[in-house]
């Protein structure tokens, strides 16, 4: 960044915004795939677009970056993390294990009060899905595997679960195969159906083949877009739009 280029960016550093307010606007946006892989985080734009300080910014671009949602490239700048084949086959591979566990331990402390937050959450999935609102409704299918680590409150492997899901929107948003994505969503409902019936086992093995499926969906053939408008993903008021890019 230049000194003039530092000098713009500073004028924002009074801000109503925090750099936890920040973090979580740009999670939010690459979790529901606003903002793609390989996207360059264009710092300048985004100190101006959050009128936060470049100090600020590199907070959260370094918090991100410890979390593998973002990678910074020396005299390049940030961009979204665009994991691998390898590293998409590893997630899968963390997640059944953890959820796993998860499962058994919500098996073991489902109350009503859980079973009616699932019920809530794949109705309204459901209906995003009819609606053709396909974005909507995979965020919330991921919101489900959040709530059931909730219900198995254990902290530790909630915080697991929720860095791995947001890691799984990166894979979903570059290799997803949404031919193949028809079905799946259904054993969110069975899977509550075990739960029900206090058949621990069988929840745990269709939670392994649920994530089993949704891996094999993958179309690692699938492209990605070239730009994207900053101040559009945030829904911030500017006179002249402000776009970030993959170079």
């Amino acid at each position: 960044m230049t000194k003039s280029s530092e000098a713009k960016a500073a004028k924002y550093a009074a801000s109503d915004l925090s750099v936890k307010d920040v973090y979580r606007s740009v999670m939010d946006a690459i979790v529901d795939q606003r903002l793609l892989p390989g996207t360059r985080l264009n710092e300048l734009a985004m100190c101006e677009a959050f009128k936060i300080s470049r100090r600020e910014m590199e907070r959260v671009f370094a918090r991100l970056t410890f979390e593998k949602m973002v990678r910074l490239v020396p005299n390049r700048g940030a961009f979204v993390a665009s994991p691998d084949a390898r590293e998409a086959r590893e997630i899968f591979a963390a997640r059944k294990t953890i959820e796993a566990g998860i499962v058994e331990l919500a098996a073991a402390r489902a109350s009503g009060a859980d079973f009616k937050a699932l019920s809530k959450n794949m109705a309204e999935e459901d209906a995003h899905r009819r609606a053709g609102r396909m974005r909507e409704a995979i965020k919330l299918s991921g919101q489900f595997h959040l709530l059931l680590s909730s219900i198995a409150d254990n902290t530790i492997l909630a915080d697991q679960v929720r860095q791995l899901v947001a890691r799984t929107s990166l894979v979903t948003s570059l290799y997803d195969n949404a031919s193949e994505m028809v079905c799946w969503h259904d054993d969110h409902h069975k899977l509550i159906d075990h739960l029900r019936a206090h058949q621990t086992k069988r929840a745990v093995d269709l939670m392994r083949r649920h994530l089993d499926d949704l891996e094999e969906s993958l179309d690692l053939d699938r492209s990605i877009s070239k730009k994207t408008n900053l101040r559009a993903i945030f829904g911030l008021d500017a006179a002249k739009p402000e776009s970030i890019s993959k170079p």
